[in-house]
């Protein structure tokens, strides 16, 4: 024994690390994957409670939308803390216009509400469509640079 000891000691230091390493690795892995009280959220939503939308809320909402003539559908989805506002347009309305009205449409919500959700706003028309975001830190929406689609003038002569 003493002789397969000193020949293959090396072999043996390696053979244990490795049974460390790998008994490490499934702990952790166990661990990352099999921890059973946790949401997919995470503790994003523990006080989600505190801030409730109701059904009443949303058809309001969607019914103050819909008072503007420009507006023809709304459609609104909360996930988490993120309330998805999808609107269609109608082709008249100008991309300035469009996004006017939905920062007028912060108004409708509490201040308890923006300060805990995030609002995302998807606005589409024939002529567009642009994304817009509302972070509970701040006050105004951000817009992505997506602008009108014009039509190039062709010279003919």
């Amino acid at each position: 024994m003493k002789k397969l000891w000193k020949q293959n000691r090396v072999l043996f230091m390696l053979i244990i690390i490795l049974v460390i390493c790998f008994i490490a690795i499934m702990t952790v892995s166990l661990t990352f994957f099999y921890s059973r009280n946790t949401s997919k959220y995470g503790s994003r939503l523990d006080d989600i409670d505190k801030y409730p939308i109701t059904d009443e809320f949303k058809e309001e909402l969607e019914n103050n939308l819909l008072e503007n003539e420009t507006i023809t559908k709304v459609s609104i989805n909360i996930i988490g803390r993120v309330i998805y506002i999808n609107v269609t347009l109608d082709e008249t309305v100008k991309l300035e216009k469009a996004e006017s009205i939905m920062v007028d449409s912060l108004d409708l919500f509490t201040d308890e509400i923006k300060s805990y959700y995030d609002i995302e706003y998807v606005l589409k028309s024939e002529n567009f469509t642009i994304l817009g975001a509302k972070n509970p830190m701040v006050d105004h929406i951000v817009w992505n640079n997506n602008r009108e689609v014009k039509e190039e003038e062709t010279n003919e002569e």
